[in-house]
């Protein structure tokens, strides 16, 4: 059922194409009329299954971790900003932190050190997000990287605009 629906729902988009004034006419009235009964009978069946069904939870979803643990490297000399970091982020509440230096001088390895802490150091943060973004970023894969990590992975959100998942984000966070 759950294939045969799935068929359906990714039919729609081209059966909306196929109406004009304002979706008030169709193109093809025999087509949208096929697809309006298809819909009607997917609809009953479903109905009749969830009437008929005892549907008790077999299963359910692992929680995600709230922090995948990063391999790192041993800082050098970098404990005093580690700690200056932290304390803004669990102690000062501060909600952004700029990081910025040239290459090579160890800022990876300091959000490695803050990202792993957070699995072994008491905090309220619920979820910690690793995304990258480099200097030739592309916002639609931060923005699924962080959908993954709050839950939103389904097919529906692959289709989503960029200000749509921007305000599902933002909305979940």
């Amino acid at each position: 059922m759950i294939i045969e629906a799935e068929r359906v729902v990714e039919d729609g988009p081209q059966q909306m194409n196929n109406l004009f004034l304002g979706g008030c006419a169709s193109k093809s009235c025999l087509s949208s009329y096929k697809f309006g009964k298809k819909v009607a009978k997917m609809l009953q069946e479903i109905n009749d299954h969830m009437s008929k069904g005892a549907f008790e939870k077999v299963a359910e979803n692992q929680p995600a971790t709230s922090v995948v643990v990063r391999p790192e490297e041993q800082p050098i000399a970098l404990e005093s900003t580690i700690q200056k970091v932290w304390s803004c982020i669990v102690e000062k509440n501060v909600g952004i932190i700029g990081l910025y230096g040239l290459g090579g001088v160890g800022k990876t390895t300091l959000l490695t050190k803050l990202n792993n802490k957070f699995s072994t150091t008491p905090n309220d943060f619920e979820v910690v997000i690793w995304a990258l973004v480099s200097k030739d970023y592309n916002v639609e894969k931060i923005q699924d990287r962080i959908g993954e990590n709050v839950g939103y992975s389904d097919g529906s959100w692959k289709n989503k605009s960029a200000d749509q998942k921007a305000i599902d984000i933002y909305g979940i966070l």
